[in-house]
């Protein structure tokens, strides 16, 4: 699937009449965003979908080009290699320019949503997203494929994991740092099926927190107690267990819950993310802030180093409405080095990407729930 989408977003000739583009604008107020890592690879992934089927219409009109404008992306502010967009940290999704496509308001080939859902004229060559968070959803996910049997014989699951490390692939000098941390944090030695992964997300996710310049909290974030009880279950199940990976970017939290199972599960060997910024928040806005001579490359490099540590882990303990700690669950689903992965969400809040972290596939009808 990886190379499938780099290939339709590599043209052969990007100023060629037939190749369609779908240019997707920043929020207004880009600057004050304060959407996480993950949050924005999700909104990506759901845009890229919406570019590979040209909104679910692939069979007649093809797929387009996804590309986004170059207004600063507040993760990237003061980006020292490279522009202030998510190419500072990031591969470039495609070889085309924004120079390739048709200018709004100038060309009659080009047109703009006002909403994400909104129908549009899929023979206009550049088409600009409505200017909000949100996204259009994709019912027939690989339609643009050409793979036998349709979305009823492929999973959800696999199409976002690869949307989603599309969107992320890191730059060489992001990846030479991610390979430098993982080295020092992992032991050679770890065994991922026997290895739980407790990736905790707190600070200004919890409802209540009084962290300025960060999202406002929607999660009753559970005590660590609930975490170690989720543990425990686990140990319970597998025996055989010898690690726990714990990350957080609530230091205090991280730092307690280490404490915890020291004392405990003194038997388990505990695998931190060695250097860790441990910043404070998930926001994308103001991280340089919270963290004294920290800049926001070693921020998005921890995270992004504590991501691949938990590709490590087969258990999993989480809370599955936090974005983030879903995204982790996601992708060792799919790219994870354990045999199977199992999910125990500690969260009393979810949403519709719980039952793909919890269980690898979407929820039946009636199972939905809302936030």
């Amino acid at each position: 699937l990886l190379a499938k989408i780099y290939n339709v977003q590599h043209p052969a000739d990007c100023s060629s009449p037939s190749t369609k583009f779908f240019v997707v604008r920043s929020p207004r107020r880009i600057e004050k965003d304060t959407r996480g890592l993950t949050a924005f690879a999700h909104a990506a992934s759901n845009h890229l979908l919406h570019a590979l089927t040209d909104g679910d219409k692939f069979k007649k009109f093809g797929s387009r080009i996804l590309m986004f404008d170059d207004l600063l992306w507040p993760m990237a502010k003061g980006c020292a290699n490279g522009p202030e967009t998510r190419e500072c940290y990031f591969e470039p999704l495609t070889n085309c320019e924004l120079s390739d496509v048709d200018p709004l308001h100038t060309s009659d080939r080009a047109a703009d949503l006002s909403d994400a859902k909104d129908e549009y004229d899929r023979s206009i060559r550049t088409l600009y997203s409505a200017r909000k968070l949100w996204y259009r959803l994709t019912n027939s996910k690989y339609s643009w494929t050409g793979l036998s049997g349709g979305d009823t014989d492929h999973s959800t699951i696999n199409m976002l994991a690869a949307t989603l490390a599309y969107y992320l692939r890191p730059k060489p000098y992001i990846r030479e740092q991610i390979d430098k941390r993982l080295r020092q944090s992992l032991p050679a030695d770890i065994d991922p099926d026997r290895t739980i992964g407790v990736p905790i997300r707190r600070s200004d996710k919890c409802k209540g927190h009084n962290i300025t310049g960060s999202a406002g909290g929607e999660l009753d974030c559970p005590p660590l107690d609930v975490y170690l009880n989720g543990v425990h279950q686990f140990l319970d199940f597998d025996p055989l267990v010898e690690n726990v990976i714990v990350t957080s970017e609530d230091k205090a939290a991280c730092d307690e819950f280490v404490e915890l199972l020291k004392k405990e599960l003194p038997q388990l060997r505990i695998v931190l993310n060695v250097g860790d910024v441990q910043q404070g928040t998930g926001s994308g806005t103001k991280l340089e802030a919270y963290v004294d001579q920290a800049s926001n490359v070693d921020v998005v490099t921890s995270a992004l180093t504590s991501m691949h540590l938990h590709l490590r882990a087969r258990y999993f303990v989480i809370t599955s409405l936090s974005t983030w700690t879903s995204t982790i669950a996601v992708m060792a689903r799919v790219y994870g080095f354990a045999s199977e992965v199992y999910v125990h969400d500690v969260g009393r809040n979810h949403n519709l990407f719980s039952a793909l972290a919890r269980k690898g596939c979407e929820p039946i009808h009636g199972e939905r729930m809302k936030n």
